[in-house]
């Protein structure tokens, strides 16, 4: 089933889900390690693999919410306004993250190399004032989405193991 329906994820959303929770651990663990690297040019390798990275979860999640908007999503089991308030804000971390690293590394002057190959657009003039402002909003929200990531999976175990009403087998199964 590639579509969703009223009581399980589909394929798709299914695939969205998880090659975006990879990616999205990779590059905050990524992101980690090399700000406490010195500079060197392996520091800077990693930055551009972590900006390459960047763009393709900020492709992939504008795919993901065009898809989520043109599908239906399953039930919640529990009709909380926590349940309700848990997409729309991990959506926004998911936005949040690759549009202020843009911002932070176009106003810091860098370009953004996707893999070597292509070069992102300039939408921002070097600004070394944004380019500050962008870096504390991207360190933040870094911090703040990998504490919504913890607590979106050990929600996710609470549903499964004590509340017993299979909301990861929607997810995984199928």
């Amino acid at each position: 089933m590639l579509k969703n329906d009223r009581y399980q994820w589909g394929l798709v959303s299914k695939l969205f889900h998880w090659v975006m929770a990879l990616l999205i651990i990779g590059l905050l663990s990524v992101g980690l390690y090399m700000a406490d690297l010195p500079d060197s040019p392996d520091k800077f390798a990693l930055y551009g693999l972590h900006k390459s990275f960047g763009i393709i979860a900020l492709g992939l999640v504008t795919l993901r919410i065009m898809w989520r908007l043109m599908t239906m999503t399953p039930e919640l089991p529990d009709k909380s306004w926590l349940s309700r308030l848990s997409a729309p804000i991990l959506y926004l971390a998911m936005i949040t993250m690759p549009v202020s690293g843009v911002i932070m590394s176009q106003a810091g002057g860098h370009p953004i190399s996707i893999f070597g190959q292509y070069t992102v657009p300039t939408i921002f003039d070097k600004n070394p004032d944004l380019g500050k402002v962008a870096w504390q909003i991207h360190g933040y929200a870094g911090k703040v989405f990998i504490t919504l990531i913890c607590l979106h999976i050990l929600a996710a175990l609470y549903h499964q193991l004590v509340l017993k009403n299979n909301l990861l087998g929607r997810m995984i199964k199928g």
